[in-house]
């Protein structure tokens, strides 16, 4: 395939190749999200500090 059979191919097909750029970028920004959600430590404190949730989700008081 030579260079300008190379840049028929893009100009037919580019609205497919632009959907597939994007639907890839979604796909791996989702993943990303969802590693991100899967890393976060089980404890959670409120903005206040004064509640912390432990991993069973049962919320405890700071002493």
């Amino acid at each position: 395939m030579n260079y300008t059979e190379f840049i028929d191919f893009i100009k037919a097909r580019w609205r497919i190749i632009a959907i597939s750029i994007f639907v890839g970028l979604v796909v791996i920004l989702t993943i990303l999200y969802v590693v991100g959600l899967l890393v976060l430590p089980a404890e959670i404190t409120s903005s206040s500090g004064a509640i912390t949730y432990n991993s069973t989700g049962i919320a405890e008081t700071l002493k």
